[in-house]
């Protein structure tokens, strides 16, 4: 499903809190950043940043140890207690820009939460959020300067001008979204084709608001022993977290239980009522 949707339900929520939206988000998950440790040096020099849930994520082409080391010190100074994991290979053949270019676009997406940014000898792109605008487009300035006038720069980047933190916008969001159920093959905790619609529109907010962590909680009827009512209810949450993560989601943002019938919404007495109490419960945190 386009992530659009998400994004929208999001911009409606921010301007009614008195947030100034410039642009929708569209971000990947931390764990895709990065370069494949197989691309060869020989290879266009490319370069990427990600920095979400503490964590930071250097990966691609330097010009030199003194290079790494100069990106890793400007790391320790900009994103203070951030975990930082970083994979360098060495360029053969660079443009005499790329080792300021890449220490200044490290520092501008210091301005940024949530961010990532790609460069390549072509073009650089930047997606965040901010509430600090003036500092970002300061810092994209001194970045442009240092570009040949060829490379192609873009940002798309969520400027929030209120107290409500991102977080709680993604919460607010979310509960306004109207999901379908997630429905199971009967006794088994295998996923109806039907159902993957909604574990997409999951999939895609979680893509967009990478700090928030989701609960995914199963329940079962009544009907059968309890016993393997819980042990049912957590195994379709279970594939219900599979799914996500195999859609690019951190296994970390997800905690999976199963509740069994302890917590019905409706009369286990009808067949109606056991349908409804048999589902899925999605909860940010």
């Amino acid at each position: 499903m386009p992530r659009r949707n998400v994004q929208v339900t999001i911009a409606i929520l921010v301007l009614t809190c008195g947030v100034l939206l410039s642009a929708s988000i569209n971000r990947g998950t931390p764990d895709n950043a990065g370069l494949s440790s197989q691309v060869s040096a020989l290879d266009d020099a490319r370069f990427s940043i990600t920095s979400a849930q503490g964590r930071l994520l250097l990966g691609g082409t330097s010009t030199s140890a003194a290079h790494e080391a100069a990106l890793l010190q400007l790391a320790a100074e900009h994103f203070g207690d951030y975990e930082v994991q970083a994979r360098f290979r060495p360029g053969v053949v660079m443009h005499e820009h790329w080792e300021t270019a890449t220490n200044r676009l490290l520092y501008t997406l210091a301005a940024l939460s949530s961010a990532e940014a790609e460069m390549d000898q072509r073009s650089v792109s930047i997606r965040g959020v901010t509430s600090d605008v003036d500092t970002f487009a300061a810092r994209v300035k001194f970045l442009r300067e240092d570009l040949p006038k060829e490379i192609q720069l873009s940002t798309d980047v969520l400027v929030i001008r209120s107290m409500v933190s991102f977080d709680e916008l993604c919460k607010r969001a979310f509960s306004g979204i109207v999901l379908q159920p997630v429905s199971f093959k009967q006794s088994s905790a295998e996923i109806r084709q039907r159902s993957v619609a909604t574990l997409d529109r999951i999939t895609d907010f979680a893509h967009d608001c990478q700090d928030i962590t989701i609960a995914i909680t199963g329940h079962a009827d009544a009907s059968g022993d309890e016993s393997w009512n819980r042990q049912l209810s957590r195994a379709r949450a279970q594939a219900v977290a599979d799914h996500i993560v195999q859609r690019g989601i951190d296994p970390r943002r997800l905690i999976v239980n199963g509740l069994g019938s302890s917590a019905p919404v409706a009369d286990n007495s009808t067949a109606h009522g056991r349908e409804l109490n048999r589902r899925i419960e999605f909860e940010l945190r």
